[in-house]
């Protein structure tokens, strides 16, 4: 069954959606209406008031999150996606709070993550309504507004009061079916510094889970920076860690600091973590914020563990590795890996649909990006970015190829159709 996109109207409410500020931790007042700021409930609202004209139910759970349900029957299939993002950084060619459309390029903070998948989630469940599609089961979006952060406030929130789906997918990574998330540990090594510890201040990061493009030293009031690629933190190859550039060009004229020292020890052989599973993979480390001062110096670093392994293996070893510097090791948020069997139901069922679009028969994979399919039993992540696409999420430049929307938009209401019979 071939379902019909108002690709024009999806776009609009798309440029509606995006120049709305909903920056992870940056999103303007917080207030009791809107605890992750007034951005991210604007959003939040901005999909539901779509939704009730559309004519679906909806609930704002508390600004933490909300919902969007169509159909009946006592058990639901979600489509668990976020309208928060990471923050804008500099060097954009195209306004980053807008929809910019060069060719097949949407250009725009959230277009691919997770803005843009949001909105064709909605209009596939529109598209399956219109049509009168048989449902034996409810679809519910449930929308969140903390994916971005360590905390993942609004998916406790829902989960407090809300009912949980009985199946759900992820429209927040890519294709094929992703049957295994690694873990993600965010840790802090923190160091109080000697009087007679040479002064430095340096700076670089602010978002755990992205590469830091921009790092600064001051040092007897001279200034030194450096530039980078900024890149997702499950994929720090990407990128170009600007921290780690301007750490080694301080070494290299000779400075001593213990900060430095550690930058410089800072990567999987030097950490003891060099680790890897048959399932999963290789870890990955992403050494993402720096702040040093006169009295103390502080490195955060975002890890992706195989899904073998616990995040408090990973700390013990790199506290040993650490120990002789001085620094100490803070766990600051340990998310547990995902892993689901390769011959489930939901695996099958969405792989089914994925193959018989593309014609790929690659299998499902694993990724090193979390997603909310990790905050629900029977749930993994599909769509919406193909193996062929560049991976611009939390990059410059963001942008979601408009064919890629429809691929998506027809994926989605096949793999809704089958899930809900």
């Amino acid at each position: 069954m071939k379902y019909y996109l108002d690709e024009r109207d999806m776009l609009q409410n798309l440029k509606g959606l995006l120049q709305i500020n909903s920056t992870n931790a940056d999103a303007g007042l917080i207030i009791p209406e809107a605890p992750l700021g007034t951005g991210i409930n604007d959003a939040i609202n901005f999909m539901l008031d779509l939704g009730s004209r559309f004519g679906f139910e909806t609930k704002n759970c508390d600004g933490y999150c909300g919902y969007i349900e169509m159909g009946s029957g006592a058990e639901m299939v979600g489509i668990l996606t976020h309208v928060d993002t990471v923050p804008v950084g500099d060097g954009w060619s195209f306004p980053p709070f807008d929809l910019t459309i060069e060719g097949d390029k949407a250009f725009g903070r959230g277009t691919i993550d997770d803005k843009g998948p949001t909105m064709v989630a909605l209009y596939a469940m529109k598209a399956l309504a219109d049509k009168g599609t048989l449902l034996n089961k409810r679809v519910r979006l449930i929308i969140g507004g903390d994916e971005e952060g360590d905390e993942w406030h609004c998916m406790n929130r829902y989960k407090a009061t809300e009912e949980p789906p009985t199946y759900a997918f992820s429209p927040d990574s890519g294709y094929p079916a992703i049957y295994a998330e690694k873990g993600i540990l965010s840790i802090s090594l923190e160091k109080d510094l000697d009087p007679s510890t040479p002064v430095m201040g340096f700076f670089s990061g602010s978002q755990i889970n992205t590469v830091p493009d921009y790092a600064k030293a001051i040092i007897s009031d001279k200034v030194f920076e450096s530039t980078g690629k900024p890149a997702h933190a499950s994929q720090p190859q990407e990128g170009v860690n600007a921290m780690l550039i301007l750490a080694e060009e301080l070494k290299n004229m000779g400075l001593n600091h213990p900060f430095l020292d550690l930058v410089g020890m800072a990567t999987r052989e030097g950490f003891n973590i060099d680790f890897e599973d048959e399932i999963s993979g290789k870890l990955t480390l992403n050494p993402s914020i720096a702040n040093v001062n006169r009295d103390k110096a502080v490195l955060k670093c975002d890890i992706r563990y195989p899904v073998t392994m616990t995040g408090s293996e990973i700390g013990q070893q790199i506290a040993k590795a650490v120990e002789p510097l001085g620094f100490s090791i803070k766990i600051n948020h340990d998310l547990a890996p995902l892993h689901m069997d390769k011959e489930s139901y939901l695996i099958n069922s969405l792989q089914k649909v994925y193959e018989e679009y593309t014609g790929d028969t690659t299998g499902p994979k694993v990724i090193g990006g979390g997603t909310y399919a990790r905050a629900f039993d029977n749930a993994v992540a599909f769509g919406g970015r193909f193996p062929e696409e560049p991976n611009t999420c939390h990059q410059t430049n963001e942008f979601w190829s408009i064919e890629s929307m429809r691929k998506n938009f027809d994926i989605m209401t096949k793999a809704l159709e089958n899930l809900v019979r």
